[in-house]
């Protein structure tokens, strides 16, 4: 099927539809940052500023269209970023996405020759199993919470195949993609208040 423009217009969010989501998500029992699920949207933006592992991940996220609806659940300090939707793997500035209906794999693996752990992924990717394997990682507990979940089942056919591209993907399709980022933090005031 081709992505048009209307698909994207009826599925994709743009940045204050994004934040919204994942503000709503911090109350989700699978939330990394279910402490400050009682903040308002602007303290939970203004938080997120004070963290430099958020504000890559949200980077890393913009760089794919996102669904209505998905939200980010953790993020890693190496720009890994986990949503109700998809896994982004960050390394060297290179990044893999991970539609979560796609998702094979997802456990440490230890090897008695190795006194290493190290995690395997394995997913689909253009119907061909792939295998990532990593040294750094979202606790594994926190993606089977999210999979479990199970929010990516009620994805259309659609929505998954937009989850699967990236902007520079339907760039070249001539499509018009909103984009995500961080909002904008609350400015400081002066010692007087001004």
């Amino acid at each position: 099927m081709e992505i048009k423009q209307e698909h994207i217009d009826q599925n994709v969010a743009n940045t204050k539809e994004f934040w919204n989501t994942f503000h709503n998500m911090l109350k989700a029992p699978y939330a990394a940052w279910r402490e400050w699920k009682s903040k308002s949207l602007q303290e939970w933006v203004d938080i997120s500023w004070n963290s430099p592992h958020m504000i890559i991940g949200i980077k890393n996220l913009g760089e794919f269209p996102v669904l209505k609806g998905e939200g980010m659940v953790a993020s890693g300090e190496a720009g890994m970023v986990l949503t109700n939707y998809r896994f982004i793997y960050s390394e060297s500035g290179s990044l893999i996405n991970i539609p979560l209906h796609n998702l094979l794999h997802y456990d440490i693996q230890t090897d008695a020759d190795d006194t290493r752990q190290d995690l395997i992924i394995k997913y689909l990717k253009s119907g061909k199993e792939e295998t990532l394997r990593i040294d750094s990682w979202i606790p594994d507990e926190i993606v089977r919470a999210v999979r479990d979940a199970g929010e990516f089942e009620s994805l259309n056919d659609t929505q998954k195949q937009i989850l699967g591209s990236s902007h520079y993907d339907l760039g070249k399709l001539g499509l018009n993609v909103p984009r995500i980022a961080m909002l904008p933090k609350t400015p400081e005031k002066g010692c007087f208040g001004k």
